[in-house]
């Protein structure tokens, strides 16, 4: 199944299930049980409640995507994940030991069809193609071994990234207003049997840009969940990203960076294409 967020017409906010080209209303239909994508994660039976979603209530051509889950919780990144030129260029920080990481802030990530916001204060404007895992239920000191099953689904992370500015600091390139997105929409979990066995794709304005598997990370998605929650408790609706490999703009030579007027898009197997404009900051 496939869960959303989503604008309403009449700008009303709510969570569906996607059916075919159309969407059931979760929230008009269970507005006890599912105001947020938060609000649902964190009921014991949510995984009932979006199996018996039967109607279509909207088209897709009638709802804004939202972007899901980021705007009110917690998004963690992980960096240096796939063996690359480093895009940030400089000298290359070495393989690390252990999953290095960074959050993502509300405001930071748009949803599918949105646009990015190409910053004036920098040319080196980039985009990461990410599989990112949403966790389910609360999870501390999590074996690799049964990791995944903390997991409710996965989605797709852009995680738009101003080069220049990451050479001050990782936090102050990753986090640009509007520089990146997810969505557009997360698959539940048991439609994915191996998080390490899917194709990860990039295009610019149609062109293949970044083209690998999953398998090609250095940390696995499970070594990353059982990693960051001997630091902290991770929440329902908590999304992981899990790192780029080659092909980002910053990796070219000479670099190719993102302008207004292009198209970006990220595509994960078995989850969709998450597809968005990129436009001046004005």
């Amino acid at each position: 199944m496939r869960v959303l967020e989503f604008i309403a017409p009449g700008q009303r906010a709510g969570v569906g299930v996607l059916l075919g080209d159309g969407v059931y209303d979760l929230t008009t239909r269970h507005p006890d049980r599912a105001r947020s994508m938060h609000h649902l994660l964190n009921l014991p039976d949510w995984r009932d409640l979006v199996a018996s979603a039967k109607a279509v209530d909207f088209a897709l051509d009638d709802i804004e995507f939202s972007p899901l889950l980021a705007q009110s919780g917690r998004v963690f990144a992980i960096g240096l994940n796939y063996a690359k030129k480093y895009p940030a260029g400089g000298t290359p920080p070495p393989t690390p030991q252990f999953p290095p990481w960074f959050t993502k802030v509300p405001g930071t990530l748009v949803g599918h069809l949105q646009p990015l916001v190409a910053p004036r204060v920098s040319p080196t404007f980039d985009h990461e193609s990410e599989l990112a895992a949403v966790i389910g239920r609360r999870a501390r000191h999590v074996p690799v071994e049964s990791a995944l099953d903390v997991v409710a689904g996965w989605t797709i992370v852009n995680d738009g990234s101003v080069r220049e500015w990451q050479r001050h600091s990782v936090s102050a390139g990753k986090n640009f207003e509007r520089s990146g997105s997810i969505g557009p929409w997360m698959v539940t979990s048991d439609e994915i049997a191996d998080p390490q066995a899917l194709r990860l794709v990039a295009r610019v304005d149609g062109e293949v840009r970044q083209d690998a598997s999953t398998g090609e990370m250095i940390k696995s998605v499970a070594q990353i969940i059982s990693y960051l929650s001997t630091a902290l408790e991770l929440l329902p609706g908590d999304v992981i990203a899990t790192g780029s490999p080659e092909g980002s703009g910053g990796g070219f030579d000479p670099p190719r960076w993102l302008m207004p007027g292009q198209v970006v898009e990220c595509e994960v197997e078995g989850i969709g294409v998450l597809r968005n404009p990129v436009i001046g900051e004005s």
